[in-house]
Parts: C-alpha cells; structure tokens; sequence
C-alpha cells in the first residue's frame, strides 16, 4: 500500500481538479467534469479499496481546502462514496467448488447504484418536508427561479402548469443522469485499467446483468404508490420508482442483445437500435417493460446460446 499510496493520491487531486474545472463554466470545463470519478475507479479497479479510500479522502479535502465545506461535502456524497460502494462491491468474488472464480454480478451493482440515488432522493424529500415548505413545492420554487434567470426581461419560456408538471419527475430524471455519469465512468476506467493489464476484475457483461423478481416487484409496488398517494408521498414514491427502473432498463438491454444475436443481426443490428434509442427515448420504456417482464418469461434462457451476447 505505501508504494501506491504517492499515486493514489495524485489520482485523487486529479478527480479533485476534473471536479473543479466546472466552475470554469464553458463546455469542456463541464466535459472534464463529467469524467471526475474516472480516476477514483482506476486507483480502486486496479489498487483495491483501501488505495481508493485514500484517493477519495485526498480528493475531498483538496476540494474542501480550495472550494469550501459545501463542495467538499457534495463532492463526497456524488463523486466519492458511491465510487468506494460500487468498487467494493466490484471487487467481492468467491471460488467455487468446481475452481471457477465468481465476481459479484453486474445486475446487483447496479441495483446499489439504484438504491443509494433512492435513498437520497428519499433524504433529500424528508429534509425539504421538514425544513423547507415541502417537497414539490421547493422543487417548483427552484425550476421557478431558474427558468426566471435565464429568460431575464423576455417573455415568459414557460408557464406555470408547465413548471408544475417538470418538477414532478425532475428528481428522478436527474438521478438517472448522475446514474448513467457514474456507469459510464466506471466503465470508461475499467477499459483504461484493462489496457494497462492492471484489472483486479474481468469486465462485466451485458449477457451477466439479471434483476430478479423482488426488484421487479418492489418497482411496480412504489409505481403503485406514486399514483395513488397523495402530495408530497406521491412525488416521492414515484421518482424513487425511476430510479429504481435502472437496472430493469439494463436488463432489458441485455434481452435486446440476445435477440439481435438470435435473430443475426450483428453489429448493424445493434448500432441501429441504440441509434433509435438516442433519436426517440420513449423507447427507454418500453426497454424497461422488457426488463420488467424478464423475470418471469426468462427470454434470454429461451436463446440462450453460443451467439449470445
């Protein structure tokens, strides 16, 4: 540890600077923003936890030192701790009786992904119930001030039924995008890490993503909720219900992927799906329908095959 402590930390200040470089404003300080967790899942694939833990302590308080305890404090909660989660869960295997090395599953990593953008969706809820005027009506107060900062003196961008219905589903759209930052980030440092051959883990797969029935079920049940509850229990019972639609959206990829390899589409088959996917994202839902309904038709085991992917 003490050889990889020097560079664990300079990986650190790095997340630390890539962090910072959004104050800057502008596309590419947003950019480098975006990629900060890369170096604190490189040091944690290729050194382990306890090199990651120095990496994110050093991280943070560069961030504190320079920025104040707020940021440090946000860095911690968005950028460090979910990166110590998810490596720690990445990193946990268990030899078989036939010899055979099993990783922790893909699915239940992201299921932890999931749970802690629930968990601070639920938090952050409460708090705004306790210590603001509730959770809607903050969240509608700030896309209020928002929309009024950027429209200046010019007419009115958008009205108020319009700002009411964003803010309903505004907690989960953004979590899904913090969500979707922190996967392409560890993807991203585990093919870095791959290439180096430092990888303490092989890659996860697509074809190894499974979500079981009790997620499924624990997605439909805050659904249920979030039509049926009122007020501020509604808000949040239904964008903990986004959040908790993640990994079924992964598994139904992973159904997507077994059916262009079944049917032989190949690599075509897949660029055009993912092309409609980014040009029309209603078909994210029905990408999660699929996922939902896995458990239960278990269609990648009906093609389970050579050409699966």
């Amino acid at each position: 540890m003490l050889r990889q402590l020097p560079l664990a930390l300079a990986f650190g200040l790095s997340s630390a600077l890539l962090y910072a470089a959004a104050l800057s404003g502008g596309f590419l300080g947003i950019f480098l923003a975006y990629v900060a967790m890369v170096p604190l899942f490189a040091v944690g694939l290729m050194f382990g936890p306890t090199a990651l833990l120095a990496a994110a302590a050093s991280a943070a308080v560069g961030i504190i030192a320079f920025g104040g305890l707020f940021p440090g404090l946000l860095y911690s909660v968005s950028h460090a701790l979910p990166t110590v989660l998810l490596v720690g869960l990445a990193l946990r295997n268990r030899t078989g009786s036939d010899g055979q090395v099993y990783w922790y599953p893909p699915g239940y990593m992201l299921q932890g992904l999931a749970l802690w953008s629930g968990g601070g969706i639920a938090l952050i809820a409460l708090s705004l119930e306790l210590f603001a005027g509730g959770f809607q009506a903050s969240i509608v107060a700030f896309l209020q001030a928002m929309v009024e900062a950027f429209q200046g003196e010019g007419p009115a961008m958008m009205d108020a039924e319009s700002v009411s219905s964003i803010a309903i589903l505004l907690p989960g759209i953004v979590a899904w995008s913090w969500m979707i930052m922190t996967t392409l980030n560890g993807l991203l440092a585990q093919m870095i890490v791959r290439r180096t051959g430092r990888n303490l883990r092989p890659n996860p797969r697509l074809a190894d993503v499974a979500v079981g029935q009790r997620w499924a079920a624990a997605f439909a049940a805050f659904a249920l909720a979030g039509m049926l509850l009122p007020g501020d229990l509604g808000l949040s019972a239904i964008n903990i219900a986004i959040v908790l639609a993640y990994p079924l959206f992964f598994q139904g990829l992973s159904v997507i992927h077994a059916l262009v390899a079944h049917w032989g589409l190949g690599p075509l088959g897949i660029g055009l799906f993912y092309g409609l996917l980014i040009l029309l994202s209603w078909i994210a839902l029905a990408v999660i329908a699929v996922g939902l309904a896995e458990p239960l038709v278990r269609l990648r085991a009906r093609l389970a095959g050579p050409q699966n992917t």
